[in-house]
């Protein structure tokens, strides 16, 4: 069966179905599909990132210990900034998405969040992030400790990241 989805569209049953789903960048041009697009993976045996761009299954710990599901992006470069990871928590109520880049996200969107985890900032964070497939590279570990946003420095320093 051909499963195609938009990342953004994963729910729960999918990523406990499938680990792994790789990014369809070989069918872009099929009507309906595009950078975001994924499919599961048929992949047996540890996960080589380096390979293509995929998005696995993690594990996320929240501050007062709740265990949840989600997925992060392992980094094909080796980088593990939380701009490389991606790491999103799926609920029943959807996605919630901790990686902003250069748009801080709005308080309603904040508060939807922070809803369908059903948790207040002080029960969610910092939440803790371990992949849950076999990398080459070896398991993720990241920490999460807000809702994040890329800042453009003007010192000529590299790129940072603040939390909203």
């Amino acid at each position: 069966m051909r499963i195609r989805k938009q990342v953004y569209d994963l729910t729960l049953e999918d990523i406990r179905r499938n680990a792994v789903w790789e990014f369809v960048f070989d069918e872009e041009g099929e009507e309906g599909q595009d950078e975001a697009t994924v499919r599961p993976c048929d992949c047996s045996g540890t996960l080589d990132p380096s390979d293509r761009m995929f998005v696995v299954r993690a594990v996320f710990t929240l501050a007062d210990g709740t265990l949840m599901l989600g997925y992060l992006t392992p980094p094909t470069q080796g980088e593990a900034s939380l701009g490389a990871l991606q790491p999103v928590i799926i609920t029943d109520s959807g996605q919630v998405v901790f990686w902003h880049g250069v748009v801080a996200p709005k308080a309603e969107e904040m508060a939807e969040s922070y809803g369908k985890l059903g948790r207040n900032a002080a029960e969610v964070f910092p939440v803790e992030v371990t992949s849950d497939v076999g990398l080459a590279t070896g398991p993720i570990h990241a920490s999460v400790s807000g809702f994040m946003v890329r800042l453009p420095r003007f010192d000529g320093q590299r790129i940072g990241q603040n939390r909203v």
